[in-house]
């Protein structure tokens, strides 16, 4: 079934349908421009062309069982003949040889850019004018009902065995739903290419902020930042990329550091989905306390712990704490690491958040406040 652009939509949303039509039917796995000039030869029937190519005239029941929409116009564009695909298209039945219902039995036409299509106008109109056949072009079809969809028609002119244009059959077929997964594939990839740059951007900022005394220190650092920002990503292909949700990311990331003591990490906050942006900023921020905690704070102690515990508060702001416990006695650094920089330069400067550091004798103490989109 397709679901086509509403102006005003129905309750059930549904129109355009052609739900009768198997999936794997023969002419949907194929153009319909492979059997038009077959649909062609049948339509001179219609047309009174009664001669040797008679042969090919489509019996009416035939004719109504083809898995795709036809209609049959004479040379002045009176509509002679369709089948139930076309009236399910168009959301109408128009009256046959009707002077009123030329060139097509739509109730209005638009083109791609969105201009209205006069009926004297479209394709049907030009093959019959100039003779020549039109080959999977595409016309927006507007329903009576205001909701609108997206045919592509192939239309062949019919002609008398001296050359004259006598009428035309026009087949057409309902491509909205394959030009919505085109245009969705095209948002995709544009998002795509959005989130590789901004992923590229992260990893290169990593890599000229990070310091260390020899190289093998520097490569474990560079891995480890990178890593955080992979298991992050990991959550947003989860998510079809709409964000991560916080307590997944959180234990995420501090799952190597659980290991068999029981209570050594506690994460407690409510159901919380976060876009990409923040998202980012929070994994990488918790790999840097993290490791920052392994190193020299409470998770370097075999008695150390470190509680994670977040809300939401009433202006729609992320309140995030870390804190850690029975660690050894630390004084405040004399200088701000690659972890101090990145946690102010991205939460305050970039997300328009606050982050403060409270260096305390049992080990850090950190709050970080975002706005949530």
């Amino acid at each position: 079934m397709s679901d086509f652009e509403p102006t005003s939509r129905p309750p059930n949303g549904h129109l355009f349908t052609t739900s009768n039509v198997p999936s794997d039917a023969p002419f949907q796995r194929k153009p319909v421009r492979t059997s038009i000039k077959v649909i062609a030869k049948a339509a001179r029937a219609a047309l009174g062309l009664h001669h040797e190519e008679q042969v090919f005239e489509l019996p009416a029941r035939l004719f109504e069982q083809l898995p795709f929409a036809v209609y049959v116009c004479d040379r002045e564009g009176l509509v002679l003949r369709y089948n139930r695909r076309a009236a399910e298209l168009w959301g109408r039945s128009p009256k046959l040889s009707d002077p009123d219902e030329r060139f097509c039995g739509s109730y209005r036409m638009f083109r791609p850019d969105g201009s209205l299509l006069p009926h004297h106008q479209c394709p049907m109109a030009d093959v019959l004018r100039t003779g020549i056949s039109v080959r999977e072009q595409e016309v927006h079809i507007e329903r009576p009902d205001g909701l609108r969809g997206i045919a592509l028609v192939d239309i062949e002119a019919i002609k008398d065995i001296d050359g004259n244009i006598v009428g035309a059959v026009n087949c057409f077929q309902d491509i909205t739903e394959r030009k919505r997964s085109e245009a969705q594939i095209v948002n995709l990839a544009h998002e795509a290419e959005h989130r590789v740059k901004n992923i590229l951007s992260t990893v290169l900022a990593t890599v000229r902020l990070s310091h260390s005394d020899t190289s093998d220190d520097l490569k474990q650092l560079i891995e480890g930042r990178i890593n955080a920002l992979a298991q992050v990503h990991v959550l947003f292909v989860q998510s079809r990329w709409t964000g991560a949700e916080l307590h997944s990311l959180v234990t995420q990331e501090l799952s190597p550091y659980c290991g068999e003591t029981e209570g050594r990490v506690r994460i407690d906050g409510p159901p919380l989905m976060l876009e990409p942006n923040t998202a980012q900023t929070i994994a990488i921020s918790l790999h840097e306390l993290a490791t920052n905690a392994a190193k020299y704070g409470s998770l370097s102690a075999a008695d150390g712990r470190v509680e994670i515990a977040w809300s939401r508060t009433a202006d729609r702001r992320l309140s995030l704490h870390w804190i850690e416990f029975g660690g050894p006695t630390i004084a405040p650094p004399t200088h701000r690491g690659f972890g101090t920089r990145v946690m102010e330069n991205i939460i305050v400067s970039q997300l328009r958040g606050e982050v403060h550091f409270d260096w305390r004798d049992q080990g850090l103490a950190c709050e970080i406040a975002l706005p949530l989109v």
